[in-house]
């Protein structure tokens, strides 16, 4: 599902109207329908309710106007707020205003205390509150008596639906800008904005409806937009697995992984390549984990290195470049320490590489002392980063990233003409070719050590199974948080672990699959 920066929402907007011939006022009203029938569900229809609608200045109190005209007109019991006076309101959404005050209707200004005590009280007798305050052009932070407004219904309502995003949210960063309503439930129109799915303003999205206003969809086909993923994407990826085949069919993986007290990362990307349909998969460790990785994962063919206190030392290429030459994907940094072997390690490989690899953990600790190693990838790579991992490659503070994921992980992906995977809530994927994908799987669970290297795992198993690696990593990341969800089910997010994401990875495909 496309997603739209409301730069892109207010051109849309301005075409449907000017040259389609749409007025503004339809838009509205069909908008307002939408959250009407949100509404009635959220309540369930009780013909006794009472509803509290709260208004600001723009197009989105509008749309909270023409709302409570309708929900009146049902017979419920309405009462109207608004952030500002009636001389400061204009075009549709002053016509809406109108209506409800030529129906007698009083809509109190608010704008001092005694007007926030009257809220109060309307907000705890109410059965809904409907927040119809600030919309997606939201661009300065909220203050002042907005801001007190917005506690007083955070504070006093027993249920929240907003009217197209949750007040305060910036709908393109999704940045708290100062204060913003904690909805239950949020109705958006035609398309969902970017700032809608990324944190921390999606947490205050509550459930997330796209509603149809009537403008054309085909009004955003040429967009270049961030895109959110959905099972039906995924499905569409799923490699075929044809039944006159062998292992090899299905991709030879060569991961170079471990290091002394690190042979779980190695255990824990083999495991996850072979749950998401790897044929054969080769684990280069440093040769003391032996026992220990053949007794974990004994279904790996074990490629034994020689090593230097306890992690992988290369003095000669010319086995690494045997084993690169003989895989199909390569996956190197779980668990593998940082320090100048590992650096050199690193070298020999880029020089020798032409396969698509993954670079992960410990790849990019090295790589982020020295990121021109980037330009010398002679294939297709992806990285990794969590927004620490991130902030060290990109030179920024992990402030700077988490504020501006998207543009952050696109910037690092154009210039070093790779696909970025920037980890976290709302999983980031940017393609050198401009792609972005957003990714809605996933819980708190997995911040817990090993399910990076579940998801390296899992994206080199189907860059070897023949995905590109933008798609590779699309499908990766939404199974690797699908499978997260699933496990969670079972055993809730406190007690999760990195082994039973991988536990999970079967349902997962059965859950696209059906």
């Amino acid at each position: 599902m496309k997603l739209l920066t409301p730069q892109q929402m207010k051109m849309i907007d301005k075409t449907a109207i000017d040259q389609l011939g749409i007025p503004g006022i339809v838009l509205m009203e069909n908008a307002a329908l939408q959250v009407v029938a949100k509404a009635s569900g959220l309540i369930k229809n009780k013909k006794d309710a009472k509803i509290t609608v709260v208004a600001g200045p723009g197009n989105n109190g509008g749309d909270a106007f023409a709302v409570a005209r309708h929900l009146l007109l049902m017979g419920y019991t309405v009462s109207v707020y608004s952030s500002c006076g009636i001389e400061d309101i204009a075009g549709d959404a002053l016509i809406n205003a109108k209506i409800l005050l030529n129906m007698g209707l009083s809509i109190p200004v608010l704008c001092d205390e005694e007007s926030l005590k009257r809220l109060e009280v309307s907000c705890l007798e109410s059965d809904l509150v409907i927040d119809g305050l600030l919309g997606t052009g939201l661009n300065r932070n909220v203050e002042g008596m907005l801001d007190r407004v917005i506690d007083t219904i955070n504070e006093n309502s027993r249920l929240i639906l907003s009217i197209d995003i949750a007040s305060g949210v910036d709908a393109l960063t999704g940045e708290v800008r100062g204060n913003c309503i904690k909805a239950d439930a949020t109705v958006t129109f035609f398309m969902p904005k970017v700032g809608m799915v990324q944190y921390p303003g999606a947490d205050f999205m509550g459930e997330l409806t796209v509603a149809d206003i009537g403008i054309p969809y085909a009004l955003a086909e040429d967009l270049n937009t961030p895109w959110l993923l959905e099972k039906s994407d995924i499905k569409a990826l799923m490699p075929k697995r044809p039944d006159n085949s062998h292992k090899g069919t299905f991709g030879k993986v060569l991961a170079v992984a471990g290091s002394k007290g690190m042979a779980g990362a190695a255990y824990l990307c083999a495991a996850a390549a072979y749950r998401t349909g790897t044929g054969l998969f080769k684990l280069a460790v440093p040769e003391s984990l032996w026992s220990t990785v053949s007794t974990l994962i004994p279904e790996a063919v074990i490629e034994l290195m020689p090593e230097k206190d306890g992690h992988i030392h290369i003095n000669d290429g010319s086995l690494l470049k045997n084993l690169v030459e003989n895989a199909d994907a390569v996956l190197v940094g779980p668990g593998l320490s940082c320090n100048d072997d590992t650096l050199n390690l690193l070298k020999t490989l880029f020089d020798c590489c032409e396969k698509p690899m993954v670079l992960d953990a410990d790849a990019l600790n090295i790589l982020a002392g020295d990121k021109t190693l980037l330009e010398n990838i002679r294939g297709e790579a992806v990285i990794t980063p969590h927004p620490a991992e991130m902030a060290r490659l990109a030179g920024l503070t992990v402030e700077e990233v988490q504020k501006n994921r998207l543009e952050v992980a696109g910037k690092f992906a154009d210039e070093f003409g790779l696909t970025v995977v920037l980890k976290g809530a709302g999983t980031v994927i940017a393609s050198n070719d401009g792609r972005i994908a957003i990714n809605p799987t996933g819980n708190n669970g997995m911040a817990t050590a090993g399910a990076g290297d579940v998801l390296a795992g899992m994206i080199v198993s189907l860059l070897g199974q023949g995905l590109a690696p933008f798609e590779a990593s699309c499908m990766g990341v939404y199974m690797h948080g699908l499978s997260g969800d699933l496990a969670a089910g079972k055993k809730g997010t406190t007690s999760l672990m990195a082994s039973d994401i991988v536990d999970n990875i079967p349902a997962a495909f059965k859950h696209i699959l059906k």
